[in-house]
């Protein structure tokens, strides 16, 4: 062979070589774009079998513009995620705020209307972690009002930084009628071996008040009536409300404004529990 024809050998072969590299690129652009379009909408998780999922609630809503919202509740309390997402290679890369981990990268199939989600990207594995299936509405919408309007409050939470201390928000109670009387004042000795200890409160100024509206039975260790906490960062207070909330139907109803929080017994009528967050909100603000 000549050296001409040699040469425009090796010169076909990398043109051609380019040529499957390119092809392959664009069939690899062209799935992942498909799948990035199939993933646009609603999923809304499909319990496992035998799993206790009749009251779970769970979805995600992936937007064309890149962004997403991740639905996750039980037992009618719903709560919003939000962030980013993108598809690389098949893995759905997701940033959420308000998660353990915010960055996760997650194998994804989608198949029948169904998404697949896997907890790792090795590929060949068969068995899956969840699946969703897709929805035009969820089943918990409903709830998704609720959802949304607690999440702006938050965000309007996180802006606030009280400096007062609970006695003198207790005060300002009082002095807007409230039906107060005994307040007892929690100093380190007493609430960091005590009442109100789990968990956190050794960050917190605390103290519990007497509602004269109720009645009192003999020999209470503390006055019934509610109690309030202040906390250094809005942060803490939401880790303490959020654990404080799951009791609310035992205990008492928990409200929180920034870094404080007023929580009322359950021996206090609903609408003088109102009647108490009304002021509340006015004064820690």
């Amino acid at each position: 062979m000549s050296k001409i024809k040699k040469k425009q050998s090796i010169t076909s072969t990398k043109c051609l070589m380019t040529l499957l590299f390119l092809v392959c690129s664009l069939l690899v652009l062209s799935s992942c774009a498909k799948n990035s379009a199939d993933l646009i909408g609603n999923w809304e998780l499909e319990p496992s079998e035998g799993a206790l999922n009749d009251t779970a609630m769970t979805g995600y809503v992936f937007n064309e513009n890149g962004t997403v919202s991740f639905y996750n509740g039980y037992d009618g309390k719903l709560t919003i995620s939000e962030g980013e997402w993108h598809n690389d290679k098949d893995t759905l890369v997701l940033r959420l705020d308000d998660v353990d981990t915010p960055e996760r990268q997650i194998r994804f199939k989608i198949e029948d209307q169904t998404l697949y989600l896997f907890s790792d990207s090795e590929e060949g594995k068969t068995t899956y972690d969840s699946r969703y299936k897709k929805a035009e509405r969820f089943s918990f919408e409903n709830l998704i009002l609720v959802a949304k309007s607690q999440k702006e409050k938050e965000k309007q939470d996180a802006q606030i930084f009280c400096t007062l201390s609970p006695q003198e928000i207790i005060d300002q109670l009082k002095k807007a009628g409230q039906p107060i009387g005994e307040v007892v004042v929690y100093t380190d000795p007493v609430y960091t071996s005590g009442l109100l200890k789990q968990p956190n409160l050794q960050l917190a100024q605390a103290a519990r008040f007497e509602d004269t509206s109720i009645e009192q039975p003999e020999n209470l260790i503390e006055p019934l009536g509610g109690s309030v906490e202040v906390y250094r960062d809005y942060t803490v207070a939401k880790q303490r409300y959020d654990y404080l909330s799951v009791f609310d139907e035992v205990a008492g109803t928990t409200y929180q404004a920034g870094n404080v929080l007023l929580r009322l017994d359950n021996a206090m009528q609903l609408e003088s529990r109102r009647h108490y967050e009304t002021v509340f909100l006015g004064i820690v603000k």
